[in-house]
């Protein structure tokens, strides 16, 4: 059975919405018989990802948290994955990091022939709307950006191999920009969601091999 590890951690505003968006996520893994280890709130620690690495040797870790060019980070911050440290326990899998800049340097730390690292190389950016702090997935402007960004794991799930599913990815932020561009004259945070959006297309890079796949 193929396994996938996904960290959730949910200590703020935005790591909240990357967990709840990552419900649809690990349904449709176990739907597609998936074995998955939900690492949620405080199970999102590094020694809990660290052992269940070791443990279950998952085909594809997904990280969601706050990062930076050379760490990926888990509950209230701490660190999960650190250059120099641990970045070793990614080898010979797939990994797919939502998290500002942590492709910049981890992810090119990781990547080899038979490792692929998806993430981004600057910041990973959403807009929401205040209203739905406390109802995510209520949220249609956060929707943008996190359906969009989520596609590389759905991709991933279906088979496609890691350049596919980062392309696939980069296809729907391009959509979803294209479908606002007219509301850009009359509504400010229309020009400022394509901005991000493009952004995000643009920072999504695929690292390693490319032609990895579950």
């Amino acid at each position: 059975m193929n396994r996938v590890i996904i960290t959730r951690p949910e200590h703020d505003t935005s790591t909240r919405y990357l967990s709840r968006w990552s419900e649809n996520i690990i349904k449709i893994a176990e739907q597609k018989g998936f074995e998955v280890f939900d690492l949620h709130k405080e199970k999102a620690i590094r020694q809990e990802l660290e052992g269940r690495i070791k443990k279950t040797s998952p085909e594809l870790v997904i990280l969601n948290g706050h990062g930076d060019s050379e760490s990926v980070g888990g509950h209230d911050n701490y660190i999960l994955i650190k250059v120099g440290e641990n970045e070793k326990i990614l080898k010979n899998r797939i990994t797919y990091a939502i998290s500002c800049k942590s492709a910049k340097v981890l992810g090119k730390a990781c990547a080899d022939k038979k490792t692929a690292y998806i993430g981004y190389n600057e910041d990973f950016i959403f807009n929401g709307q205040s209203k739905y702090l406390q109802k995510p997935l209520k949220d249609k402007r956060a929707a943008q950006f996190l359906d969009a960004a989520n596609q590389v794991t759905i991709a991933l799930l279906k088979g496609h191999t890691a350049k596919e599913a980062s392309d696939i990815s980069k296809d729907a932020f391009k959509k979803a920009l294209k479908k606002i561009l007219p509301s850009t004259t009359s509504d400010p945070y229309a020009r400022e969601d394509v901005r991000d959006l493009f952004w995000n297309m643009n920072h999504q890079v695929c690292l390693g091999n490319e032609n990895a796949k579950i």
